[in-house]
């Protein structure tokens, strides 16, 4: 019983590694995002919603159906490439250089919104793209690790070492793991439209 409940322990103790390796990787792709944004002159070039993923607030107001696709696009994008990668026996590294890329857009766009607006970036960055960022960026982590699980069994597959019967309900669960992500995404993605249609014209308007 008690080398059970160490076992149980030890599976622990490596998820949450896990968890921190995956974390980790955002936070450096924040870190080098922050230092591209420094080092680069022009810096309209960081408008693009492929460096940003739509979490730098504009001005101008626009349409509900703008804000909330920009807010769900970028995500929705990346758990779906990190549900494919599930299927690859080989895309561990892919896997983190998704999180990593996240970071990276995170990074540039605080880092933009601070440049334009100086001080008052940080309340603006606070309130209009941390909550749509963080919930969103446990999400990413959550697909990664799920990806990078099943990437480990379908090798397993792949070699002969695990069975069909026992890689089906694991597929199963993949899929339904990752629908309730995709349904987390869609609600921070309402969130994040509502918080921008009530601050835009209150902190950048």
């Amino acid at each position: 019983m008690k080398n059970k409940e160490l076992k149980y322990s030890d599976e622990d103790i490596k998820r949450t590694r896990v968890i921190f390796l995956l974390f980790g990787a955002i936070v450096i792709g924040v870190i080098l995002g922050t230092l591209i944004y420094c080092m680069k002159d022009d810096k309209s070039i960081f408008l693009s919603d492929r460096l940003n993923h739509g979490f730098i607030k504009l001005s101008e107001r626009q349409s509900i159906l703008s804000v909330f696709y920009r807010a769900i696009s970028g995500t929705s994008l990346l758990v779906i490439l990190l549900f494919l990668s599930g299927f690859c026996s080989i895309s561990q590294p892919a896997e983190i250089f998704i999180l990593f890329y996240r970071g990276t857009a995170l990074g540039i766009s605080i880092s933009y919104i601070y440049g334009v607006y100086g001080a008052k970036g940080i309340l603006v960055s606070a309130a209009m793209i941390l909550p749509h960022a963080l919930i969103t960026s446990v999400v990413l982590v959550l697909a990664a690790r799920e990806a990078l699980r099943f990437s480990n069994l379908y090798m397993f597959y792949l070699t002969g070492q695990t069975p069909d019967e026992s890689l089906r309900p694991q597929l199963k669960l993949y899929l339904i793991r990752f629908v309730v992500l995709m349904a987390f995404v869609l609600v921070s993605s309402l969130i994040d439209c509502v918080i921008t249609y009530l601050l835009t014209d209150v902190l950048i308007g």
